[in-house]
């Protein structure tokens, strides 16, 4: 069964709360989190830092995610982590 949790935090003065869902295979594990309409995945690169790539890179939905957001989601997901 998938954990689900929320993160909370400040962009831009704004408060965010974003939902995310821990995806684990085998040796590794992934967040599905939903920012601005779009799905992405939080997972660790061959280096060990965190990085963002969409879930669905085919989808049909174009809209465009904040870099800063995203920046913004990262940071919060490291100190979570770390």
């Amino acid at each position: 069964m998938p954990e689900s949790f929320t993160l909370n935090f400040l962009y831009k003065g704004i408060p965010q709360q974003i939902n995310c869902v821990l995806r684990v295979s085998a040796y590794t594990y992934q967040f599905l989190c939903e920012l601005d309409k779009n799905e992405l995945l939080v997972e660790k690169d061959d280096e060990g830092n965190l990085r963002v790539i969409k879930a669905d890179p085919f989808s049909k939905n174009n809209t465009k995610t904040d870099p800063g957001l995203v920046k913004a989601l990262l940071t919060e997901m490291e100190r979570i982590l770390h």
